[in-house]
């Protein structure tokens, strides 16, 4: 299990560099970069796939259309949500309903496991590992929207951020939980072929969507916008690690941890969006996001301890069944 977290926590490393790419690439359309970065990811998918060809016999045709509705909602329709809400209500906004994620899969996948039959946590034992998390959201952005109401953002800019944030948490509330099922399902095939199948389907969809949005719109004379090197290379850099590699890890951790650890595990990207924001701007984090960021960590390390003791009594309740020598 610790294993799994290790790659959960690099995929939410690299996910949350994808925050700053609104505000690194101003004069973009959020729809733009969306695309291009999904390009990029089935470009590289392409290479995943012929790599790891070996398990293109262990799939269905099902399970390609399967990974093709999860690659929409997951990896084009989710970040352009995301980085909309960025784009009107900035980053603290969009991170705080983000943070709301791990809670919901929790709750979700732990019911889902009770109604299966399967172990599960009560939900006494979740009140405070999830109690903390939210306390920890409420400490780590309070400072950021309090700067954002503040900044002369217009009630209409802060509406549409907003739909749009609650938009993205839904969809990828929806994303962790199905992708993990499938994986759970599907023990032998290695995480990151799955990873490309789903990338891999982005490719054609991309190139078809970028070129049709950019001559429907017109809002860009040149076809890759007016800073194309920078445009390129932050889609390279987005589409390649904060995205195939991530997902990728993403896969890795879910095959190794129940699914309501997961949901949890999403906590770390609202962290290191919130970080590498400072980072970006050069400021150190104010008292209240470091408390904030001990909540969250804590709420995630107490979960991750009980979810541990359910392993544990799967292992022993294994130990006891196997006969004995006599």
């Amino acid at each position: 299990m610790l294993l799994g977290v290790g790659f959960g926590l690099l995929a939410c490393a690299l996910w949350g560099l994808t925050y700053l790419l609104p505000i690194v690439l101003p004069g973009y359309d959020t729809l733009y970069i969306s695309i291009a970065r999904a390009i990029v990811m089935g470009l590289t998918a392409l290479l995943g796939l012929w790599v790891q060809k070996a398990y293109l016999s262990k799939v269905s045709f099902k399970d390609w259309k399967f990974a093709f509705v999860l690659t929409m909602i997951g990896n084009l329709i989710q970040p352009w949500f995301l980085f909309t809400a960025i784009q009107y209500a900035g980053v603290p906004l969009a991170a705080t309903f983000f943070g709301l994620i791990p809670v919901l899969v929790a709750i979700i996948a732990n019911e889902r496991d009770r109604k299966k039959g399967k172990r599960y946590l009560p939900n006494s034992q979740l009140v405070l590992p999830l109690g903390l998390i939210l306390l920890g959201l409420t400490f780590s952005n309070y400072n950021g929207l309090v700067e954002s109401f503040s900044s002369g953002n217009s009630a209409v800019n802060f509406v549409i951020g907003t739909a749009f944030a609650i938009a993205s948490t839904v969809a990828w509330t929806w994303y962790p939980i199905r992708n993990a099922d499938w994986l759970l399902e599907h023990p032998k095939v290695s995480p990151v072929f799955f990873t490309s199948m789903q990338c891999s389907l982005l490719l054609p969809f991309g190139l078809v969507l970028y070129v049709l949005v950019w001559y429907l719109k017109g809002d860009m004379p040149q076809f890759l916008g007016p800073q194309p090197i920078d445009f390129v290379g932050w889609s390279l850099f987005a589409g390649v690690m904060c995205s195939f590699v991530a997902t990728a890890l993403w896969n890795a951790m879910s095959q190794r941890v129940p699914t309501a650890l997961v949901g949890q595990m999403l906590v770390f990207e609202t962290i290191f969006s919130v970080v590498w924001a400072h980072v970006y701007e050069w400021k150190l984090p104010p008292v209240s996001l470091v408390v904030g960021m001990a909540c969250l960590v804590g709420g995630v390390v107490y979960a991750l301890k009980l979810f541990s003791s359910l392993e544990e009594k799967d292992k022993n309740e294994i130990v006891h069944e196997l006969p004995t020598e006599i």
